[in-house]
C-alpha cells in the first residue's frame, strides 16, 4: 500500500506522521466518517508503516519490500488483527471481541491484544463497523483500551460517532475524515479499474457523494441500465409521464426485493433525475461549458424560455424531486409517489 493511492485524506496522513514523529501517538484512534471514504485503507497504512521492517518507526512510511509489508499487502501479517461485521448481520457479533461461548477468553480482539507480537514489537487492532457495537461488545472491549500495553495500538473505525458509547469514545482520540471530491473518487475508480472509462467514472462520482463504495455500487450492471434508461426518459420533448412512470415502477419491479430495497431503488432514481436536471442548470447557466452530455445540450434547447426563466422552472423540478425524496423517506406508497411526481415534472415543463 502506497500513501499516494490515499487521496483526500492528506492532513490526517499529515496529523499521524506528526504524532508518531513526537512519539505521542495515541494507543486508541477511533476514525470517524462516511461508509467508503478510505478510512480503512488510512488505518491499514498507519499499520503498514508501524510493522516495516526498513523504516524509521517515527515516520509515516513504508518501504513495501520486507517481509512485514508484503504480508500485510497479502493480508497474512500475524500481529495485526483485524474485523469487521459481517455482511449479514446488523451488530458486531461478541465472539470477535471476546470469543465464542466456548472459547470466551482464549479468542477474539481482546485476547489477541493481550500476546506477544510475533514478529516486531508491537500488535495492532482494526475493529471495522465499530459503531456496530452492542453495550456488551463495547464493555467488553473497555478493559482492553483501559488498560493498554506498550507499543500495541488498536483502531476502531465508525460512520456514526453517536454510536459509540461514550465510555469508548473517551479513551479514544477520535479524528473525523471527511467526503472525498468528486474527482478523488473518479479518479480512485479508474485507477482501481472500478469503472470502464474516465467517463463513466465522471458520471459515477457525481452521484456516489463522496463515497468509494457508493460508487462501486453504482456501478452494478442493474443500475448502470437503470441511470441510463431515466436520463433518456428525462430528456425527452414533449416529457411523457405515463410512460416515465410506468419504465420506474418496472424497473423496481425487476429489481425487487423488499419494501427497504425497493425505497432504495427509488432513491437511486431520484438521485439520477436530480444529476441530470442540476447538470441541466448548469448547462443553461453555461457552467462547465462543454463537460455536458449531448442529452442535456439537446434538452436545454429545448426551453424557449429566456436563461433566467430556464434556470428557474429547472430549479422548480429539482424542488418538486426533493419533494418526492422526502415523501419515500416518509414511507409514502412509491407507486403513487412517482405517478404524482410524473405528472407534475410535465406540468412544470409546460409552464
Amino acid at each position: 500500500m502506497i500513501a499516494d493511492q490515499i487521496r483526500g485524506h492528506q492532513l490526517i496522513l499529515e496529523m499521524l506522521h506528526r504524532g508518531l514523529s513526537r512519539s505521542r501517538l495515541p494507543h486508541a484512534l477511533l476514525f470517524v466518517g462516511n461508509a467508503g471514504i478510505g478510512k480503512k485503507r488510512v488505518a491499514r497504512h498507519l499499520a503498514q508503516c508501524l510493522f516495516c521492517q526498513q523504516t524509521p518507526a517515527d515516520q509515516l512510511v513504508c518501504c513495501n519490500e520486507c517481509n512485514s509489508c508484503k504480508q500485510m499487502a497479502a493480508g497474512t501479517h500475524p500481529d495485526l488483527i483485524s474485523v469487521e461485521c459481517p455482511p449479514d448481520k446488523a451488530i458486531l457479533p461478541l465472539s470477535l471481541i471476546i470469543g465464542k461461548d466456548e472459547q470466551r477468553g482464549r479468542k477474539g480482539v481482546c485476547y489477541e491484544m493481550s500476546l506477544r507480537p510475533m514478529l516486531g514489537d508491537r500488535r495492532i487492532a482494526i475493529i471495522d463497523d465499530a459503531d456496530k457495537m452492542n453495550a456488551e461488545s463495547a464493555n467488553a472491549l473497555l478493559k482492553t483500551l483501559e488498560e493498554p500495553a506498550a507499543n500495541y495500538l488498536m483502531i476502531l473505525i465508525a460512520s456514526e460517532l453517536d454510536a459509540i458509547l461514550p465510555t469508548i469514545r473517551s479513551r479514544c482520540q477520535s479524528i473525523r475524515f471527511g467526503r472525498l471530491s468528486d474527482e478523488d473518487v473518479a479518479a480512485l475508480l479508474v485507477q482501481q479499474q472500478l469503472a470502464e472509462s474516465e467517463e463513466q467514472a465522471i458520471q459515477v462520482a457525481r452521484l456516489a457523494e463522496g463515497s468509494l463504495s457508493t460508487a462501486s455500487q453504482l456501478l452494478d450492471e442493474s443500475l448502470e441500465e437503470l441511470r441510463v434508461n431515466i436520463t433518456r426518459q428525462l430528456s425527452k420533448k414533449p416529457f411523457q409521464p405515463q410512460v416515465f412512470a410506468q419504465s420506474i415502477m418496472q424497473a423496481i419491479d425487476d429489481i425487487g426485493g423488499e419494501t427497504a430495497t425497493q425505497r432504495k431503488t427509488a432513491n437511486w432514481i431520484i438521485k439520477f433525475c436530480v444529476d441530470f436536471y442540476h447538470q441541466a442548470i448548469q448547462h443553461a447557466a453555461n457552467y462547465g461549458s462543454g463537460s455536458h452530455s449531448k442529452q442535456i445540450e439537446q434538452f436545454v434547447a429545448g426551453f424557449s424560455d429566456e436563461t433566467a426563466d430556464r434556470i428557474e422552472k429547472l430549479g422548480n423540478l429539482l424542488d418538486r424531486l426533493i419533494l418526492t425524496e422526502e415523501q419515500i423517506n416518509q414511507n409514502a406508497t412509491i407507486a403513487l409517489c412517482i405517478e404524482s411526481l410524473s405528472e407534475d415534472l410535465r406540468s412544470i415543463q409546460m409552464k
